[in-house]
């Protein structure tokens, strides 16, 4: 029988970890679950099944979300809410599941709870918290998810806050453009919210030397 690095026995010892006092420890065993968040899909190294049957336990995605209320680190309470958003792509709403696998109750329900607390953080005073909130209302189909973008740029310019704010424009418009309704809740891109973030993505664009970003502006302009 094939040992894998994530199953559901070694997400349990992870989980555990991050209710520990040490900063360290929390940072590692965050890590380890983010990292089975987005494992390959039926990989050598995840058992696909069992992972998601795991994340979407309400056992433990409420264990999860307990502890992101009550953390005070910014980069770790990102990464929690990441975590909740790559199960989402990867565990729910992926193409490789049966064709109504997302819209069985317990699916819904994890998306409602992940909704419910990525609008919890969306004001939080870190912008890299509001970042990785807005990623996941915009996901959902809430359009305040572009207003929050728009303030975040006004603090955070680096390559992984543009790579998701341009990553959700991208989604919108595919969905949008082939008329897909694929959105959790239902949402639009106003017209004003469209010149806003068009000016932000061009001011980035015109002061960054990064042409990773730069690529990313021009794309989603």
């Amino acid at each position: 029988m094939r040992k894998y690095k994530y199953c559901k026995e070694t997400l349990d010892v992870a989980l555990e970890g991050l209710q520990s006092e040490d900063v360290a420890q929390r940072k590692k065993s965050t890590r380890f679950i983010k990292m089975a968040s987005c494992s390959e899909i039926f990989g050598k190294m995840c058992d696909t099944l069992g992972v998601q049957a795991w994340f979407l336990s309400s056992k433990n995605y409420e264990k999860l979300i307990a502890i992101l209320l009550n953390e005070s680190e910014d980069k770790l309470i990102w990464e929690y809410l990441s975590i909740l958003d790559m199960v989402c792509r990867r565990y729910v709403d992926h193409s490789c599941y049966a064709k109504d696998f997302a819209k069985q109750q317990i699916c819904v329900t994890y998306k409602e709870r992940t909704y419910e607390i990525a609008k919890q953080f969306s004001h939080h005073s870190s912008a890299i918290v509001r970042q990785m909130s807005a990623s996941i209302m915009a996901y959902m189909g809430d359009g305040n998810a572009w207003d929050i973008f728009c303030n975040v740029m006004l603090k955070k310019r680096d390559l992984c806050t543009i790579s998701h704010i341009t990553g959700a424009i991208g989604r919108y418009c595919y969905y949008t453009n082939r008329e897909i309704d694929d959105n959790f809740i239902g949402g639009i891109m106003t017209d004003s919210q469209q010149i806003h973030l068009s000016n932000s993505l061009q001011s980035i664009y015109q002061h960054t030397s990064n042409k990773s970003i730069k690529g990313m502006c021009l794309t989603a302009i």
